[in-house]
């Protein structure tokens, strides 16, 4: 490959990447399958950067270096080849981002990570994935039913295995042995719910193992940690990571799950607007009603914004879009 001619030098790891990203892109124009189809404006709003942007990339024309950007860019072919037979790819949403580094802080700093966002964005979906991809991880959905006998339980089941036995006592130092100086991390989805007898528990199994938790939850769970000296303090001193409550889904993030869910196509930015403007923020509202309902209803026809109000207000029964 020719090295592009720039005020900025592409370093040999960029002239490889690019390669791949232009071969691939290669493959993806010649396919007779429209899920595999993807053009270079659909990987721009998957990898979430602008498509003059990408162009620029990839003709040499980038005026800095370009060596993030391509990051991004392989990361998000990646992604695409990984969950080609789903739904949608695992779209590096600005939620799926911070939940990834609420994970990575914790792992690496041996403490507690907090990440809280109103429901239907992502949350959990993100949590499932790192969990998924990083051995030694164990993601607990926390649930309003537990005591603290059950919850030890859960955790001796997921960490021991399924024939862990003995008193909750015996169990709990099974697992803090188990755990003790490991690069473990706990993932506690759905921690609003949880009393401070359990997250206790917690705590005394981070302290005494040396690892990293994490606890996710709605927006209540701040309301739970924040208050200095309240009945969470222990956890909120030992908090390394705990960034504002998200509360939506970004432009961005949505024009990238609308473009990862119609591959093929170059979604033009009304139809994006509108049906964001539809979902209000949430990335479930938006994936699983609307997109879901325009694949269901489709049939065929153009993705404009008539069709989507068209589908909105007879599938979902959503109010017009003024």
């Amino acid at each position: 490959m020719a090295r592009p001619k720039t005020d900025t030098e592409y370093t040999d790891q960029d002239l490889k990447n690019l390669e791949i990203v232009k071969d691939w892109l290669d493959e993806r124009k010649l396919t007779t399958n429209d899920i595999q189809r993807v053009s270079q404006a659909a990987l721009a709003r998957m990898a979430r950067i602008g498509v003059s942007t990408i162009s620029q990339i990839l003709s040499g024309t980038y005026a800095t270096s370009p060596t993030k950007i391509i990051e991004q860019i392989i990361s998000a072919i990646k992604h695409i080849e990984e969950q080609e037979t789903d739904l949608l790819p695992a779209v590096e949403t600005s939620v799926f981002k911070m939940v990834q580094t609420a994970c990575t802080m914790a792992r690496r700093n041996r403490n507690f990570a907090v990440i809280s966002a109103y429901v239907g964005l992502g949350k959990t979906f993100s949590l499932k994935y790192y969990a998924k991809q990083n051995p030694n991880t164990f993601m607990i959905e926390a649930d309003p039913t537990m005591t603290p006998q059950t919850i030890v339980k859960e955790f001796a089941k997921r960490i021991l295995g399924p024939d862990a036995h003995g008193t909750n006592y015996v169990m709990l130092e099974a697992v803090i042995s188990e755990l003790k100086d490991t690069d473990s991390l706990i993932i506690l989805d759905e921690a609003e719910t949880l009393t401070p007898k359990q997250l206790h528990i917690v705590r005394r199994i981070r302290d005494k193992a040396n690892i990293g938790v994490v606890l996710s939850g709605t927006e209540y769970l701040n309301g739970l940690i924040k208050p200095e000296h309240g009945q969470f303090d222990q956890i909120r001193s030992r908090t390394g990571f705990w960034p504002e409550t998200i509360r939506k889904i970004t432009k961005d993030d949505g024009a990238a799950l609308v473009q990862a869910a119609f591959p093929g196509e170059d979604i033009s930015d009304e139809v994006i607007e509108r049906m964001m403007a539809y979902c209000q923020g949430s990335a479930r509202m938006l994936v699983e009603g609307l997109i879901a309902s325009v694949n269901q209803f489709r049939k065929g026809r153009e993705l404009d914004t008539k069709l989507v109000d068209a589908i909105a207000a007879q599938a979902l029964c959503l109010h017009p879009i003024k």
